[in-house]
C-alpha cells in the first residue's frame, strides 16, 4: 500500500513558507504602527484596536521603535519629618513586668492602678483641694499609656484631643477665642491632676492672667473693684465668647450686673447715654482719673445741690 504524501514536507514548500515568514516579519519590523496593526489583524484574532492599553505602563517607557526613554524624576527638596521621640515607661522598657503584673504571663495587675502607680510615683492626691476626676477615681490609663507613647507624659492622645474625650469643645461657645485655648494649650491654665484653685487652675486667677497679660494694677491710681479683687472671671470668659474682649455679656449689659441703671441716671452725663457702651468713656480696669475716665473725657459736673453749697 503506498505511503500518503506529506505535501507540507516537500522541500520547495518548506522553503516558500520560511521565505514568507521572513518577509512578514520584516514587514512588521519595518512598517509604521498602522501597517503592523493591519498585518497582525490579518494573521491573528483578538488584536486590540490602535491606542488601546492592555497592560499597565512599564516601569521604563519606550518609544515606537523600541528605544527606552529616560524619565527624570522631579527634584524635591522636602525632607521627611522626623518621628517624635518615643517615651517608654521604665518598668516596661526594662522588662520588669512583675512590677505591675502578677506574672510575666498575665495581664492581671497586682493591685489597683493607684496602688501600682503610687508605688513609684508620689501620692499627690491628699494635698490637692480640687482633683481632676480621672485622677481622683484612680483611672490613670484614661490619660496615660502604661507602657509608653510618642507623646510627652506618655499621653494616649495629644492635647486637646485627649481633653475632648470628656469635655465639650470650649471654642464652640463663641467666635472670640482666648489664645491659649485656640492653640490647644490647655495645660497653660489648668493642672492635669489637681490644684488648690477652683477650675484646676495652677495659680489664683489674677496671678495666672499676669503670666501673659501686663499687670496694670501696679501703677494705677484708680482701680475697678473686680480687677482689684482679682476676679477677672466676673467680666471675662476664660475660653471663648460671642462678645469682644471675651466679655460674659455685651457692654453695657455686663456693667449692669453690678451698677444700677437708676443710680447712673442721676448723673447728668449718663442720662442720654445709658444705651451706649460704657467703655467709650470709662476704662474697665484702671485709670489715672476718678471714675476711671479715659484721657480726654470731660469730668461730669457736680450735682446742683453740691454747687449751691
Amino acid at each position: 500500500m503506498p505511503r500518503p504524501v506529506n505535501r507540507l514536507a516537500h522541500p520547495a514548500r518548506i522553503r516558500a513558507l520560511w521565505l514568507f515568514s521572513i518577509l512578514a516579519l520584516a514587514a512588521l519590523l519595518g512598517c509604521s504602527t498602522q501597517t503592523r496593526h493591519r498585518w497582525l489583524t490579518f494573521f491573528f484574532d483578538g488584536v486590540p484596536p490602535l491606542g488601546a492599553q492592555t497592560n499597565p505602563p512599564p516601569a521604563v517607557a519606550y518609544d515606537e521603535d523600541g528605544r527606552p526613554l529616560i524619565l527624570t524624576a522631579p527634584a524635591t527638596t522636602a525632607t521627611p519629618a522626623a518621628a517624635p521621640p518615643y517615651t517608654r515607661h521604665p518598668p516596661y522598657e526594662d522588662r520588669q513586668c512583675t512590677e505591675c503584673h502578677e506574672s510575666r504571663f498575665s495581664v492581671r495587675l497586682k493591685g489597683t492602678q493607684l496602688q501600682i502607680c503610687f508605688a513609684c510615683h508620689d501620692d499627690f492626691l491628699p494635698n490637692l483641694k480640687v482633683k481632676h476626676q480621672p485622677a481622683e477615681n484612680g483611672d490613670c490609663t484614661a490619660c496615660h499609656d502604661s507602657h509608653g507613647s510618642p507623646l510627652p507624659k506618655m499621653l494616649t492622645k495629644p492635647v486637646p484631643a485627649l481633653c475632648a474625650d470628656c469635655h465639650d469643645d470650649p471654642l464652640a461657645k463663641g467666635n472670640v477665642k482666648h489664645q491659649p485655648v485656640e492653640n490647644g494649650d490647655c495645660a497653660a491654665c489648668h493642672a492635669a491632676h489637681g490644684s488648690a484653685q477652683k477650675g484646676l487652675l495652677p495659680k489664683p486667677a489674677a496671678a495666672l492672667c499676669w503670666d501673659c497679660h501686663d499687670n496694670f494694677l501696679e501703677k494705677a491710681a484708680f482701680k475697678h473693684q473686680p480687677v482689684e479683687d482679682g476676679d477677672c472671671a466676673s467680666c471675662h470668659v476664660p475660653h471663648a465668647s460671642p462678645h469682644k474682649g471675651l466679655l460674659t455679656k455685651a457692654d453695657p449689659q455686663v456693667c449692669f450686673e453690678c451698677h444700677e441703671t437708676a443710680d447712673l441716671a442721676k448723673v447728668e452725663a449718663h442720662r442720654d447715654q445709658l444705651e451706649q457702651t460704657c467703655s467709650r468713656c470709662h476704662d474697665p480696669h484702671v485709670g489715672a482719673e476718678k471714675f476711671l475716665l479715659k484721657p480726654g473725657v470731660a469730668r461730669p459736673a457736680p450735682p446742683a445741690t453740691a454747687r449751691a453749697k
